[in-house]
């Protein structure tokens, strides 16, 4: 992994007494009737305006032993209001058969160089942005946008493109009103949206998701700090029938 990224990790967690707000979210998901997979997110905004987000995600069940599967997301930055400028994206990645990593290197916010491996191959290819795609930041920091906004206005109207080091894609949320849920572990009035991203072509964005199928999620308020957080969220059709994800636990500190 590239120096510059574990220097401003070891920046953002020495940073920890200036921390305004840092949420950690804990996942399992079924598919049909199976259980697929776990996952956590953890998000860090900091007062000096620096962002952390980073992902893990673990197949189980029958799928964790037709499909075994583990990756790490990891994305570093800086922000102010709805700006985000990415510093450093990592993601790694481990299958049966391969093991593959991939980096995306910033500079104020502008992609400069990915460095990918597949297996025991690795490669550096410079970047060359699109114009036509201006301030595409990696997935994981367009999502730590929308979760900054959801925060800030309490709505999820939001369109923005991502890049992943090759080609581009349109995410597109829209608030679809207020409503009741209960699951086996949270319940209350929550904020429903609706997710979905155009010219999917992006290995990384996520497990078995469609361009054509949105992704509808509720958003609740933590009863004690009223940080919002995922509650739930639903894909009706998969190759493998449902997909329903359910937040099991999560964890605030401000």
């Amino acid at each position: 992994m590239h120096y510059n990224f574990f220097f401003f990790l070891f920046f953002l967690l020495t940073a920890a007494p200036v921390q305004a707000l840092q949420v950690k979210h804990y996942f399992k998901t079924s598919i049909g009737v199976f259980d697929a997979c776990e996952e956590t997110l953890e998000y860090s905004f900091y007062r000096s305006k620096d962002y952390d987000v980073k992902t893990s995600l673990i197949t189980t069940g029958t799928f964790g032993t037709l499909y075994p599967f583990k990756a790490q997301y990891h994305a570093v930055g800086t922000y102010e209001k709805d700006v985000f400028r990415p510093q450093d994206y990592f993601y790694e990645a481990h299958s049966r058969f391969r093991h593959r990593t991939k980096e995306i290197v910033y500079q104020n916010g502008v992609p400069q160089y990915r460095v990918s491996t597949k297996n025991d191959k690795k490669r550096r290819d410079a970047i060359v942005v699109d114009e036509a795609y201006p301030s595409s930041n990696d997935l994981l920091s367009t999502f730590a946008a929308l979760i900054e906004q959801i925060q800030r206005k309490d709505n999820c109207d939001f369109e923005k493109y991502s890049f992943n080091g090759k080609r581009y894609a349109l995410s597109k949320v829209k608030t679809l009103g207020r409503e009741k849920i209960e699951t086996a572990f949270f319940k209350g009035k929550a904020l429903k949206c609706r997710y979905n991203m155009e010219i999917l072509d992006d290995a990384d964005a996520g497990f078995l998701v469609d361009r054509n199928e949105p992704i509808i999620f509720w958003v609740l308020k933590d009863e004690k700090t009223k940080v919002p957080f995922l509650a739930k969220a639903v894909m009706e059709s998969t190759p493998f029938g449902k997909m329903e994800t359910v937040a099991t636990k999560i964890e605030v500190v401000k």
